[in-house]
C-alpha cells in the first residue's frame, strides 16, 4: 500500500473557496491531493470512497477546522477515522484553523496537536503547512505540471465571464506628460524671512519654498514680481527640469536627491492643475485625505443634468451627464477628478475618480457619514464603463476638445498633458459582452444627431 496523496478534510460547500486555492497551491508545488469535490464522481457511494482515500492512500490528512465545520456530522466521521489511524502513522492529522473560531472550542482530538493558522493571511498558513509536509518527506512530483491543477477551477455556469484569445484596448486613469518648462528657477529670499504664507497675490503661479529660495517653473525675474508683496527676492540660479527629476541638482546650498525632487515637481504640476481648473470654471473640495478634488458643477454644463459632448476612443460622439439630481437620496451629485503625479515611466498624471454630493444650491455635504452613504448606494451599480466614461466626459470638457491640455506656470510656459488617457493593450480579454447598464444614461449620435445632443437631458435620478 502506498501513501501519496494528502487528503484535505473540509466543511462542504462553506469551505470550499479554501480548499480550492490550498488544493490548487498544493498541486501546483507537485503534491498529489484529494478532497471529496474534486474527487469524487456521480453515482459512487461517497462514503466508501473517502473511507478509502483515508486509510489506504493518504499521507496526510489535512483537517480544516472552522465553525461551521464542527456542525458537520460527515467532518466529525472523517476526524474520528483519522484519529485511528494516527495511532500506527504519527504526525497523520495536519489540523489547519481558518477562521475566528476559539480554541477552546477545538475538538480535544485535535487541540492536542499544533494547529496551523491561517486567519494571519492564508499565504503564511501555506508556507507553515508546506514546512510541516517538508519536514515530513512527503511524496511529491520532482517537477509538477500546471495541468493537473485545472480540475480545482470552480465550474462556470452559462454566460460567466472567462478569459478569450481576443486582444482588448484598455484605458487607463493615466494623462501623459507631454513637456514640461525646461528649467527650475529660483529667486534667492533677501533677507531672513522665512515660511513664506500664500496669499491670493502670490499663488497665481506655482512655487514652493527650499531653503533660502522661492523656486518655480516661471523665470527668476517673474517669481520676484510674484511674490514682491511677500517677500523680497533676488533672481538665483537653475536647474534642468530633465535632469532635477532623473538625478536631482542643487537648487540652494544642498543637493536636492532624485526622490525628493520628484515631489517638488510634482507639488508644482498638482498647482498648476488646481490654477487651471479654477480658472476654466471647475468647483473644488478637499477630501478626507487633503486630496483636492475638482468637479463639474450645472453652471460648467449647462444645467445640472445637461449633457456634455465628448468624442470616445472608438471617435464616436457620445453624450454624457456629469452631474445630476437623485430625488430618492435628496441629494445632487457631480464627477470630479484629484490627481497624483508620477515620474515613473511613463511621466504621468494619475486621476483619481470622485463623486461629490451637495445640496440644491451646491453646497458640497459636510456630513462626512452622510456622504459616505450616499456614495455606497448611490454608486453601487458604476461599474468600469460607468466610470470611463464619465472620465472622458469631464477631460473634454476640461480641454475644450483639444488634443492636449495645457496648464500655464507663468513666464509663456506650460506643462503640457495628453487630454485623452494613455491606453494598454492586453494580449487577452474578457467574454464580457453583456451590455453595461449605467445608473446615468450614455448615449452615442452621430454627426446628424447633434440637434439631439444639444437639446438632450438626463436627470441621472437612481
Amino acid at each position: 500500500m502506498t501513501r501519496e496523496a494528502i487528503f484535505i478534510s473540509h466543511a462542504t460547500p462553506e469551505d470550499n473557496d479554501f480548499v480550492r486555492w490550498l488544493g490548487s497551491k498544493l498541486e501546483l508545488i507537485g503534491y498529489k491531493v484529494w478532497y471529496d469535490l474534486a474527487r469524487l464522481k456521480g453515482g459512487d457511494y461517497f462514503w466508501d470512497k473517502i473511507e478509502t482515500a483515508i486509510r489506504n492512500d493518504s499521507f496526510r490528512f489535512v483537517a480544516v477546522v472552522s465553525k461551521v465545520a464542527l456542525g458537520k456530522q460527515g467532518v466529525k466521521d472523517e476526524w474520528a477515522l483519522a484519529g485511528t489511524i494516527e495511532r500506527s502513522v504519527p504526525g497523520f492529522v495536519i489540523p489547519v484553523r481558518i477562521d475566528d473560531i476559539s480554541f477552546a472550542d477545538v475538538p480535544i482530538a485535535l487541540h492536542r496537536k499544533n494547529l496551523v493558522d491561517f486567519t494571519g493571511g492564508w499565504h503564511k498558513g501555506l508556507a507553515a503547512l508546506v514546512d510541516s509536509l517538508e519536514e515530513a518527506a512527503a511524496p511529491k512530483a520532482q517537477c509538477a505540471d500546471p495541468v493537473l491543477a485545472r480540475h480545482w477551477l470552480p465550474e462556470f455556469k452559462d454566460g460567466s465571464i472567462v478569459r478569450t484569445d481576443a486582444k482588448e484596448t484598455l484605458d487607463s486613469t493615466w494623462l501623459s506628460i507631454r513637456s514640461l518648462p525646461p528649467a527650475i528657477e529660483t529667486a534667492r529670499i533677501l533677507g531672513k524671512d522665512r515660511e513664506i504664507k500664500v496669499t491670493e497675490q502670490n499663488r497665481k503661479l506655482p512655487w514652493f519654498e527650499h531653503e533660502d529660495r522661492i523656486v518655480g517653473f516661471a523665470k527668476g525675474v517673474d517669481l520676484v514680481s510674484l511674490m514682491a508683496k511677500s517677500v523680497m527676492l533676488k533672481a538665483a540660479n537653475a536647474a534642468d527640469t530633465s535632469t532635477f527629476i532623473k538625478e536631482g541638482s542643487t537648487l540652494g546650498d544642498k543637493q536636492v536627491p532624485w526622490w525628493e525632487a520628484r515631489k517638488r515637481v510634482g507639488n508644482l504640476v498638482r498647482q498648476a492643475w488646481e490654477l487651471t481648473m479654477e480658472a476654466k470654471g471647475f468647483a473644488s473640495v478637499y477630501q478626507s485625505g487633503g486630496r483636492r478634488v475638482f468637479y463639474a458643477t450645472p453652471e460648467l454644463t449647462g444645467g445640472r443634468g445637461k449633457f456634455v459632448r465628448y468624442e470616445d476612443f472608438d471617435g464616436k460622439k457620445r453624450i454624457k451627464a456629469l452631474n445630476g439630481k437623485s430625488e430618492r437620496r435628496e441629494a445632487c451629485w457631480a464627477y470630479g477628478v484629484g490627481i497624483v503625479t508620477s515620474f515613473d515611466e511613463p511621466w504621468r498624471v494619475e486621476l483619481r475618480h470622485a463623486v461629490i454630493f451637495t445640496d440644491d444650491d451646491g453646497k458640497p455635504i459636510e456630513d462626512a457619514l452622510k456622504a459616505h452613504r450616499l456614495r455606497r448606494g448611490f454608486c453601487k451599480s458604476w461599474w468600469n464603463e460607468q466610470w470611463r466614461t464619465l472620465m472622458r466626459a469631464f477631460l473634454w470638457l476640461a480641454s475644450e476638445g483639444e488634443a492636449e491640455l495645457v496648464l500655464p506656470v507663468g513666464s509663456g510656459r506650460s506643462i503640457v498633458l495628453g487630454s485623452t488617457p494613455i491606453q494598454f493593450d492586453a494580449p487577452c480579454g474578457l467574454s464580457d459582452v453583456a451590455k453595461v447598464v449605467d445608473a446615468d444614461p450614455v448615449d452615442e449620435i452621430d454627426d446628424e444627431e447633434a440637434g439631439l445632443e444639444e437639446n438632450g437631458e438626463a436627470e441621472g435620478v437612481q
